[in-house]
């Protein structure tokens, strides 16, 4: 994905070089440095798609300023994952909070958690960190490796809509969890796993889509209430079939107090029920690509020949 961006980059500066006649100071060297392996934020996956659609739309200033600013993003420093809320984010808020609301059909609208939850938070997930993820040496790398920022926020004043995570594809690297609804280790672990999942998914769609459905068709979905697209069906099938893995992988540990291990028992069953119904439906009516097909395929074997 980091490397993606860097060309992706490079063919907009390219492009607007050669219809508008425009240059970036300091574009190559920040190009330079993405493909050396320097590690960006979320932002500037965020910014790279608001440039993109204001290129669409031939909105000239708008792209320039946008460039300017993806020109001042900076490497991150350190390699563990930050935990932040809204107003940590400075300038950025309002491109965080743009990009996870883009269903003009469901508003969605966050507000920064309360300063006590965002206190408790890090100190349970410092905890769940030494604790859990050296239980799961693999997927404790892969969050490492995929989750830059955890965001915690709960749902803005007003809302209808309940919130309990989320992630998005044009902010890779962030996840967006509300800390009030992780009050446990293992609720927290379920979170992780849960959003990180997502992430995965959303690194492996570079180059192909998981599913060639039309977007517009709507189908019934195994973690949420509303009907959803064929891609969000794939999505929490192969979630649920994640979030089962590392449960199992947590369970094998004997370590969990009694209450833990029920809880544990008690997600990952429901993960498999889950999967199951998700499954169920990418088969009737799922056009799956390529990679769709892969990924479901190994899901799908981890799941038939999982302990229930």
């Amino acid at each position: 994905m980091r490397l993606q961006l860097a060309d992706s980059v490079a063919y907009l500066l390219e492009e607007m070089a050669s219809q508008w006649k425009e240059t970036i100071p300091g574009s190559n060297d920040q190009i330079d440095k993405m493909r050396a392996g320097a590690v960006y934020p979320p932002s500037s996956f965020g910014l790279y798609y608001e440039i993109s659609n204001a290129l669409l739309a031939s909105r000239r200033r708008q792209a320039l300023g946008l460039f300017r600013e993806f020109m001042a993003e900076r490497p991150l420093q350190r390699s563990e994952t930050e935990i932040l809320s809204l107003d940590d984010l400075g300038k950025h808020e309002s491109l965080y909070k743009r990009l996870m609301d883009t269903d003009p059909s469901q508003p969605f609208h966050i507000a920064s958690a309360s300063q006590a939850s965002i206190d408790s938070f890090r100190v349970r997930f410092k905890r769940v960190a030494e604790r859990l993820f050296p239980l799961v040496p693999s997927w404790a790398a892969e969050i490492r490796a995929l989750v830059r920022q955890i965001v915690l926020v709960q749902a803005a004043p007003g809302t209808t809509t309940s919130f309990a995570g989320g992630s998005c594809y044009m902010l890779w690297g962030a996840l967006f969890l509300n800390p009030q609804l992780c009050a446990d280790d293992v609720g927290t672990l379920g979170a992780l796993s849960h959003e990180a999942a997502h992430s995965l998914l959303f690194g492996f769609t570079v180059d192909e889509s998981l599913v060639l459905n039309d977007p517009e068709e709507l189908y019934a979905s195994p973690l949420r209430d509303d009907p959803r697209p064929m891609d969000g069906i794939f999505h929490a099938a192969y979630v649920s079939a994640r979030m089962h893995w590392v449960m199992s992988e947590i369970l094998k540990s004997n370590i969990l107090e009694s209450s833990e291990a029920d809880m544990v028992r008690d997600a990952r069953m429901a993960d498999r029920q889950s999967y199951f119904a998700g499954y169920e439906t990418v088969q009737q009516h799922g056009k799956l690509s390529g990679l769709g097909k892969n990924i479901l395929a190994g899901a799908h074997e981890y799941m038939t020949q999982a302990a229930v």
